[in-house]
């Protein structure tokens, strides 16, 4: 089996700069919202006879910036499979720049409103983007470690710009205070353009369009073993994966091939699901209006943004941890541990809110186990599902329909965005623990569908996948037969001899 080298594992560091933006450009105006000037600003408030037509605004600048992460999303697939991953990745980051610096010059509301199409279209093609690029880079071995680093990077991104946030809040300028957080925006999309000029196209990319020579170029030094001087492990994987493209290279795809095709479809919704399953926890309404749910739970100052800080390191770490180990627990392990686990801490929560917070005397034990149990959901979403649905959704789909298949999800992801947060800062402030309650019922709808439909991934190639879906595998590598093995080194032999100039 094809080892990961530390080459391998750099370029999945730069690559992960576009989830490390796309984190960091989410949560920035989240600790945004969070800071006076913001408000002062744009003349808002979150108390008052403003407070409606405050969280409206802030409901439509939540919905727009997802509008445009769908539009991103959705363009994004089918540029990857045109241009190819790597030309892809830079132009998403040249969008992504280009929206953060127009969102922190904001002078008006509307003007912030509209910029954040724009900044969401860029993120939105990233966080289709760098999960495919990572998957079809990676080896069976260590496809979780390296498509992992998406949910690590994306939610070390809200990490940094939750700290940048808090101490943006101790500027004397009230328009610092928020302008800067949405400003460094723009720094991790440059480093990713830059970082676009070194690194390789993807293999899986290259073999589908026929330029066999780069493709062999980029693996052997992707998964080059030191102690595999002949690069058998790798010359294997490039026969399976040559094989496998060419087999299919006469199937259908694009967008309509993957809603009529029944293994395709199956495959569709599978990856959409998940997505939205992640999101119908309730984690990106409470990671959104985190700020205004500490406000709500009695604290005050800086203290809602350190909460923040907090709680989104917690998230980050169990992503590290995640990533680490999930090539070991497999996948079906880490979602189904993850969405139970935040069903518990979704119960504790709504609990405390209805007994102990939306009452004429709030109580501080209460509202103190209220906080436990949101530090207690990041830990199992991060700990268990962040990572587990980026990395189901995005192995799924065979090469030619993977970037189209991937963009389906993500857009999912943004639409269920767009279905909770956008109401979130009305819900919170009206319905209060009854929005939990929607949440709650939706996990337990959510396990129960990956309990009986979702198949273990862990431990095979991107190609032995398919047969999962009830597709053909034209090369077997894992657990193959003396005899397999055989016939396999036998092609081996024949195509490299065939094409010797070019290794």
């Amino acid at each position: 089996m094809a080892k990961t080298t530390l080459y391998n594992f750099g370029v999945g560091l730069v690559v992960a700069l576009g989830s490390f933006t796309y984190g960091f450009g989410f949560a920035a105006f989240a600790t945004s919202i969070g800071q006076p000037g913001f408000y002062e600003y744009f003349d808002l408030a979150l108390t008052g006879p403003r407070a409606a037509y405050s969280n409206g605004i802030l409901g439509a600048v939540n919905a727009l910036f997802f509008f445009g992460a769908c539009i991103g999303a959705l363009v994004g697939g089918p540029l990857a499979d045109r241009i190819g991953r790597k030309h892809a990745l830079f132009g998403a980051a040249l969008v992504s720049i280009v929206g953060g610096a127009l969102a922190a010059g904001s002078v008006h509301v509307a003007m912030l409103i509209v910029v954040r199409i724009l900044q969401g279209s860029g993120l939105g093609m990233l966080a289709t983007l760098v999960p495919i690029f990572l998957a079809e880079a990676s080896t069976p071995e260590k496809r979780g470690l390296l498509t992992g680093l998406h949910g690590f990077f994306l939610v070390s991104g809200y990490n940094i710009s939750a700290w940048v946030g808090l101490g943006c809040y101790f500027a004397k300028n009230p328009a610092f205070q928020w302008r800067a957080p949405i400003a460094f925006t723009c720094i991790p999309p440059l480093l990713l353009a830059l970082g676009c000029l070194w690194i390789p196209e993807s293999p899986r990319w290259l073999l589908m369009k026929g330029r066999v020579d780069e493709a062999w170029k980029n693996i052997s030094r992707l998964h080059q073993d030191p102690n595999d001087p002949d690069n058998t492990s790798a010359r294997e994987e490039f026969y399976q994966m040559r094989k496998q493209i060419e087999f299919e290279s006469s199937n259908p795809n694009g967008y309509w091939a993957i809603l009529t095709s029944p293994a395709y479809r199956r495959r569709a919704f599978l990856a959409c699901f998940i997505q939205y399953g992640a999101n119908a926890t309730g984690g990106l309404v409470i990671n959104y209006y985190s700020i205004i749910i500490y406000t709500n739970l009695g604290l005050e100052g800086y203290k809602p943004l350190l909460m923040y800080a907090l709680y989104t390191l917690v998230g980050a770490l169990g992503n590290l941890f995640s990533m680490l180990t999930i090539d070991k627990t497999g996948r079906r392990f880490a979602l189904l541990t993850g969405f139970i686990g935040c069903l518990v801490a979704l119960i504790i929560e709504t609990a405390m809110i209805a007994k102990f917070v939306q009452v004429p005397e709030p109580s501080p034990a209460g509202q103190k186990v209220a906080i436990f149990a949101i530090f207690f959901f990041v830990f199992f979403y991060g700990l268990f599902l962040d990572a587990a649905s980026f990395i189901y959704s995005s192995e799924i789909y065979p090469t030619q329909i993977r970037a189209r298949g991937v963009a389906l999800a993500t857009c999912t992801y943004f639409v269920a965005c767009i279905t909770f947060v956008t109401p979130g800062a009305t819900a919170i402030a009206t319905i209060g623990w009854k929005y939990f309650v929607v949440f709650a019922c939706l996990t337990v709808v959510t396990i129960i569908v990956v309990y009986f439909f979702y198949p273990e991934t862990n431990g095979r190639s991107l190609e032995e996948l398919a047969e999962l879906f009830g597709d053909k595998v034209v090369v077997h590598l894992t657990n193959a037969t003396e005899e397999e093995k055989a016939e396999i080194h036998t092609g081996i032999k024949s195509d490299f001899k065939t094409e010797a100039e070019h290794i």
